[in-house]
């Protein structure tokens, strides 16, 4: 079930805030199993809705459970939404500055999506930033190619790390692959996988280094 069809169901009965935090612990404890395995060099990804981050003990919510498991901290990624930022600004700010200082690292996922604003890349200590598909998909043109690659140089400039999400053909993967992005996410590569069956795809896609 894609997350578009329940999360929003979720957060109108009220569950959303347990979901999230239930997901975290689950990331946390994965991180930890892999620790000194083939899988050490994972990391993974953890979203949190807008109405979670503007919590105001989110941040001594996360680290009870993260203090529960031992695991490198920068191998997991808060990834954050513009939309999640402007919940409650203030809140929302002192939660994710507060976040990086406990060792794990930030994305703003979504750039491009019409929520993000270019400030945010100087306000938050953000490590990633994750291009939203609409963007990619608009590279077909050539003005919108030069949006794409602008948008990598711009992140660049700034020190981050660069995702395209949505990749899902072999000419996007060879636009991305030409490009400077540091990431690519998408079909292109795998659909999502059930655990096991991740970890097996791993071990096959490593063999070809």
């Amino acid at each position: 079930v894609m997350p578009g069809k329940y999360i929003g169901v979720m957060e109108k009965s009220g569950l959303i805030i347990e979901f999230d935090y239930y997901m975290f612990e689950m990331v946390c404890d994965k991180l930890s199993k892999w620790t000194d395995t083939a899988f050490k060099e994972i990391t993974i990804s953890c979203n949190f809705t807008r109405i979670t981050i503007s919590e105001k003990d989110f941040v001594t919510k996360i680290k009870d459970i993260a203090d529960k498991y031992e695991f490198d901290r920068s191998k997991l990624i808060m990834e954050i939404t513009e939309d999640a930022i402007e919940k409650n600004l203030d809140v929302a700010r002192n939660n994710i500055i507060k976040t990086k200082e406990l060792g794990f690292s930030i994305a703003l996922d979504d750039i491009g999506s019409g929520y993000t604003s270019l400030i945010s890349l100087c306000e938050y200590p953000i490590d990633v930033v994750k291009i939203d598909r609409d963007i990619l998909l608009l590279s077909n043109r050539e003005s919108g190619k030069k949006l794409f690659l602008g948008i990598i140089s711009l992140i660049h400039s700034l020190n981050l790390k660069v995702v395209c999400e949505g990749v899902e053909t072999e000419e996007q993967n060879k636009l991305v692959s030409e490009s400077d992005c540091d990431y690519i996410q998408g079909w292109y590569y795998s659909k999502a996988l059930p655990e096991m069956k991740a970890e097996e795809f791993y071990r096959e896609y490593m063999k070809k280094f």
